[in-house]
Protein backbone atom coordinates (compact mmCIF):
# COMPACT_ATOMS: atom_id res chain seq x y z
CA UNK A 1 0.00 0.00 0.00
CA UNK A 2 1.76 3.19 -1.15
CA UNK A 3 2.86 5.47 1.70
CA UNK A 4 1.53 3.00 4.30
CA UNK A 5 3.50 -0.24 4.11
CA UNK A 6 2.96 -3.84 3.12
CA UNK A 7 -0.29 -5.64 3.81
CA UNK A 8 -0.59 -9.42 3.82
CA UNK A 9 -3.67 -11.63 3.78
CA UNK A 10 -3.24 -14.99 5.46
CA UNK A 11 -5.36 -18.10 5.71
CA UNK A 12 -4.17 -20.79 8.10
CA UNK A 13 -5.33 -23.65 10.27
CA UNK A 14 -4.64 -24.07 13.96
CA UNK A 15 -4.17 -27.09 16.14
CA UNK A 16 -4.40 -27.90 19.82
CA UNK A 17 -0.87 -27.58 21.18
CA UNK A 18 -1.12 -30.63 23.44
CA UNK A 19 -3.06 -33.09 21.29
CA UNK A 20 -2.33 -31.89 17.76
CA UNK A 21 -6.07 -31.98 16.98
CA UNK A 22 -7.53 -29.51 14.51
CA UNK A 23 -8.64 -26.42 16.44
CA UNK A 24 -10.03 -24.30 13.61
CA UNK A 25 -9.28 -22.09 10.63
CA UNK A 26 -8.30 -18.44 10.62
CA UNK A 27 -8.16 -15.50 8.27
CA UNK A 28 -5.81 -12.67 9.10
CA UNK A 29 -4.55 -9.39 7.71
CA UNK A 30 -1.19 -8.04 8.75
CA UNK A 31 -0.06 -4.52 7.91
CA UNK A 32 3.61 -3.73 8.38
CA UNK A 33 3.77 0.08 8.43
CA UNK A 34 6.66 1.85 6.70
CA UNK A 35 7.52 3.62 9.94
CA UNK A 36 8.96 1.59 12.81
CA UNK A 37 5.88 0.50 14.70
CA UNK A 38 4.31 -2.84 15.53
CA UNK A 39 2.31 -4.56 12.80
CA UNK A 40 -1.45 -4.04 12.75
CA UNK A 41 -3.02 -7.49 12.97
CA UNK A 42 -6.64 -8.53 12.53
CA UNK A 43 -7.54 -12.20 13.00
CA UNK A 44 -10.87 -13.98 12.69
CA UNK A 45 -11.05 -17.67 13.53
CA UNK A 46 -13.68 -20.36 13.40
CA UNK A 47 -13.12 -22.88 16.16
CA UNK A 48 -13.80 -26.57 15.75
CA UNK A 49 -13.49 -27.20 19.47
CA UNK A 50 -16.32 -26.27 21.82
CA UNK A 51 -15.51 -23.05 23.69
CA UNK A 52 -17.01 -24.43 26.90
CA UNK A 53 -14.68 -27.45 26.67
CA UNK A 54 -11.70 -25.13 26.18
CA UNK A 55 -12.65 -23.10 29.26
CA UNK A 56 -13.06 -26.27 31.31
CA UNK A 57 -9.59 -27.49 30.27
CA UNK A 58 -8.11 -24.09 31.14
CA UNK A 59 -9.83 -24.13 34.53
CA UNK A 60 -8.54 -27.65 35.29
CA UNK A 61 -4.99 -26.53 34.57
CA UNK A 62 -5.45 -23.39 36.66
CA UNK A 63 -6.84 -25.38 39.61
CA UNK A 64 -4.04 -27.95 39.38
CA UNK A 65 -1.35 -25.27 39.44
CA UNK A 66 -3.13 -23.21 42.11
CA UNK A 67 -3.45 -26.13 44.52
CA UNK A 68 0.13 -27.38 44.32
CA UNK A 69 1.84 -27.50 47.68
CA UNK A 70 5.22 -26.38 46.28
CA UNK A 71 5.92 -23.78 43.61
CA UNK A 72 7.07 -25.01 40.22
CA UNK A 73 10.82 -24.63 39.81
CA UNK A 74 12.76 -25.64 36.74
CA UNK A 75 15.51 -24.59 34.37
CA UNK A 76 15.93 -25.09 30.66
CA UNK A 77 12.53 -26.21 29.43
CA UNK A 78 13.04 -28.10 27.14
CA UNK A 79 16.53 -29.35 27.91
CA UNK A 80 19.32 -29.10 25.33
CA UNK A 81 18.02 -32.25 23.63
CA UNK A 82 14.39 -31.09 23.33
CA UNK A 83 13.06 -33.18 26.23
CA UNK A 84 10.38 -31.85 28.57
CA UNK A 85 9.52 -33.56 31.84
CA UNK A 86 5.82 -34.52 31.79
CA UNK A 87 5.18 -32.47 34.96
CA UNK A 88 6.54 -29.37 33.18
CA UNK A 89 4.53 -29.71 29.96
CA UNK A 90 1.79 -27.32 31.23
CA UNK A 91 4.47 -24.72 32.03
CA UNK A 92 5.89 -25.07 28.53
CA UNK A 93 2.40 -24.75 26.99
CA UNK A 94 1.81 -21.53 28.97
CA UNK A 95 5.20 -20.20 27.84
CA UNK A 96 4.34 -20.94 24.20
CA UNK A 97 1.03 -19.09 24.54
CA UNK A 98 2.60 -16.12 26.35
CA UNK A 99 5.50 -15.84 23.94
CA UNK A 100 3.18 -15.50 20.95
CA UNK A 101 2.16 -12.06 22.18
CA UNK A 102 5.79 -10.96 22.40
CA UNK A 103 6.48 -12.38 18.94
CA UNK A 104 3.69 -10.26 17.43
CA UNK A 105 4.97 -7.13 19.18
CA UNK A 106 8.66 -7.56 18.38
CA UNK A 107 8.64 -9.21 14.95
CA UNK A 108 9.02 -7.14 11.84
CA UNK A 109 8.49 -7.91 8.19
CA UNK A 110 12.08 -9.14 7.91
CA UNK A 111 12.74 -10.38 11.47
CA UNK A 112 10.85 -13.05 13.37
CA UNK A 113 11.13 -14.43 16.89
CA UNK A 114 10.53 -17.97 18.11
CA UNK A 115 10.47 -19.46 21.60
CA UNK A 116 13.36 -21.89 21.94
CA UNK A 117 13.72 -22.47 25.65
CA UNK A 118 12.49 -21.23 29.03
CA UNK A 119 15.56 -20.56 31.10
Amino acid sequence: IPDSGHKYYLQFSTEDYRTGEDAGNCLATVLYPKKKSPPVVTIKCSHTKDQKEIQEEDNRLYQRIRHQSKPITANNIPDSYGNIEPALEPVWALAVAGSSSIMWEKSTETLGYFLAQVK
